[in-house]
């Protein structure tokens, strides 16, 4: 017998289906429901690659028992974080203010009105090391519900204030708010003023905090489990890239992390790609996920830092390295994440069991025994002086072990597509395709590019959905991340490829974003906040900080940036990026670790790219400007025809083929061949 969940495009959802538990999913018949029975709400909150997720479900929601009891006395809720972002964001807070920890399984119990007053993790089902089992919880929350209801409302009303404050909480720590003393501001970026005076006030703070988090012994942040730091590694590839005092730190911090991880048991050595996270500090042990948004952006800073490399030539070893890390990440995608619809599934399960069914183990694809003895291990590797694969991954090693893995039963794909995850992806594929010279991979890039836009894209109401599962769309609107990583998707195929269409897109995109998410000098997460949420707190803004991805408030002004026009929607892009990048000092030196994806784009905004105005191109000039900006254009670079032309077009009356050099508003003499296209970019 199957429950409401039966008709979701979630697969996580779809697991509890046939769930004794009579679940409902997230919306306001459910609270309906609850109001009309006077009976508290259980939500659980997970994703579909998640283990615990999996071991609460076998363990709880499948026992009938527990299913009866939950039933007759909750109204139950089971989200997918995954697709309801806006959610899990606002649960997990108040789960962590509950409990000063978080995680999922995520648990929580709420008012009819969605508001929290008791919440944790994973329960198991019977009481062990301190932690009551799942039916404890349930019995005590419902005896406080009937017996004690006024301190239940007035805990909730409790942590809904604190989430109200939320914002100003975050304005104070970071010294944005006016009326708070804080940490002196850095002034905007001013391109035209001293970019290495104003980034060393800036950045080596940011460099001194990060070495003060470093685990000198095992690499990485911090002391427990260590999780891929994308938006940091992203930063500091942008600065040691460029020339600057601060270059040679920037550079020595990234390539030690990316070497932990990339030579450690992060990273899948034999079927390509990388597991969530390292259980363990010394990154020997990970927890066997393969997520999407871990991919696309370690593809992303691995071929930068190649690509860096290898122009520098310093490091062949270490170039080598990232270079076969980000093709194997490529080979990973195309043989085991592409859709029937071509498009990019979210994530691969941890658990798989390659003998009995329902006996699933954790890693149990990825693993081996050494001589059939011991437990079963990941596989590591070494490196030669070459920067060839030598020990456990020599080729012949490699090839046996992936036959024997051929072998297995192979862990459960969630084919869901997110769109934010499927921008990012798109715009490492790009890029790459160009740094790496491997234009294959562009054709991965168009195929997710154009589901994206013609299946969750709706011109109509310019709405942008956030999921789909095997072409059906998920009725519920994107978050603020999916438009600015559809977004900077775009932007970044239109600059490996040249086609125009893909800028137009992105632009098109740009002007709803800002429309819909700048609330006068807010941006905001939610277009339109689920009026529960609000009820249970949340005001819908964004937050600056970085957790597994770059903040969507940094992505959005990066994406400004790079768009090269001096108005979006109406508004001064240059103004808007000054708004959305205000937290880069107090993140700087309060939050380090959280700071790269907005010290990213003030890098941006201090230094753009430079602009490149062509007219009256034949088809052949245009390909040449291409051929000759090079890889310039996916970096420092941007080329656009005169439909685009933020400035205008000089001598718009002259019908002969010229290309401008543009930067600030201001734009030199133009060259007037696509063979002299070079003069102008020896000046750029």
């Amino acid at each position: 017998m199957t429950n409401r969940l039966a008709n979701s495009t979630s697969p996580y959802l779809l697991q509890h289906a046939q769930n004794p538990v009579d679940w409902w999913e997230f919306g306001p018949a459910a609270f309906a429901e609850a109001r009309t029975r006077d009976v508290p709400v259980l939500l659980s909150v997970g994703y579909a690659a998640c283990h615990w997720c999996h071991v609460m479900a076998h363990e709880s929601f499948e026992d009938p028992a527990v299913g009866e009891y939950i039933n007759e006395h909750f109204v139950a809720i089971k989200v997918d974080r995954e697709q309801r972002p806006d959610v899990d964001a606002l649960y997990m807070s108040a789960t962590q203010l509950l409990t000063q920890q978080g995680g999922w399984p995520m648990t929580v119990f709420l008012t009819p009105e969605g508001q929290a007053f008791h919440a944790g993790t994973y329960y198991p089902p019977r009481p062990m090391q301190g932690r009551p089992s799942f039916t404890q919880v349930l019995h005590a929350v419902n005896d406080a519900w009937t017996e004690r209801r006024e301190q239940v409302l007035q805990s909730a009303q409790s942590v809904t204030d604190a989430l109200q404050r939320h914002p100003e909480a975050v304005a104070s720590m970071l010294g944005t708010d006016r009326h708070t003393a804080g940490p002196v501001q850095i002034d905007a970026p001013d391109p035209s003023g001293d970019i290495t005076h104003q980034e060393s006030q800036l950045i080596g703070p940011w460099l001194d905090a990060l070495e003060v988090a470093r685990d000198s012994t095992h690499e990485g942040f911090g002391n427990g489990p260590k999780f891929p730091p994308s938006p940091m590694l992203e930063a500091l590839v942008l600065l040691a890239s460029r020339d600057g005092d601060l270059s040679a730190r920037a550079a020595e911090l990234l390539t030690a992390t990316l070497d932990a991880m990339v030579t450690g048991a992060l990273h899948d050595h034999v079927g390509g790609g990388f597991f969530r996270y390292s259980v363990t500090p010394d990154w020997s042990l990970p927890h066997y996920e393969k997520m999407l948004y871990d991919n696309a952006q370690l593809l992303r800073v691995l071929a930068h830092t190649a690509r860096y490399l290898e122009k520098r030539g310093t490091d062949h070893v270490r170039a080598a390295r990232y270079r076969n890390a980000a093709e194997g990440i490529v080979t990973w995608l195309a043989r085991e994440m592409i859709t029937e619809q071509g498009a990019i599934a979210a994530s691969l399960d941890a658990d798989s069991d390659p003998v009995t069914p329902g006996a699933e183990r954790e890693g149990a694809f990825y693993t081996f025994s050494r001589g059939d003895v011991g437990e079963p291990q990941p596989a590591v590797a070494g490196w030669g002086e070459s920067g060839s694969v030598t020990g456990i991954l020599d080729q012949n090693v490699r090839e046996e072990l992936w036959e024997q893995r051929e072998q297995r039963t192979p862990p459960e794909r969630d084919d869901k597509v997110v769109t934010a995850w499927n921008g990012m992806t798109i715009e490492a594929l790009a890029e790459a395709a160009v740094l790496l010279d491997r234009p294959e991979w562009l054709e991965t890039a168009e195929w997710a590019a154009e589901f994206v836009w013609t299946r969750h894209w709706n011109a109509e109401t310019t709405t942008l959905a956030r999921t789909s599962r095997q072409g059906t769309v998920d009725p519920h609107d994107g978050q603020l991340e999916d438009y600015v990583r559809a977004g900077l998707a775009f932007l970044a195929l239109y600059r490996a490829t040249g086609l125009e269409q893909w800028y137009a897109r992105s632009l098109e995109l740009a002007r709803a974003t800002v429309e819909k998410f700048m609330r006068g000098d807010t941006p905001m997460d939610s277009a339109e906040p689920d009026a529960v949420l609000v009820a249970a707190g949340a005001t819908g803004q964004a937050d600056p900080f970085d957790d597994v991805a770059a903040s969507a408030q940094s992505c959005l002004a990066r994406w400004l940036v790079l768009l090269g026009q001096p108005k979006v929607a109406g508004r001064s892009s240059d103004e808007l990026v000054d708004l959305l990048v205000k937290p880069a000092q107090g993140l700087a030196t309060r939050a380090a670790t959280a700071a790269g994806g907005t010290l990213h784009a003030w890098l941006l905004r201090a230094q753009p790219p430079a602009l490149l105005e062509v007219v009256h191109a034949s088809n052949a000039d245009w390909e040449q400007v291409q051929t000759s900006a090079g890889e310039r254009r996916v970096t420092d670079v941007l080329v656009l025809g005169e439909d685009h032309a933020p400035y205008g077009v000089p001598e718009a009356s002259s019908d002969e083929f010229a290309v401008w050099l543009c930067r600030n508003g201001q734009c030199e003499l133009p060259v007037r061949s696509p063979e002299k296209v070079g003069e102008l970019l020896d000046r750029a």
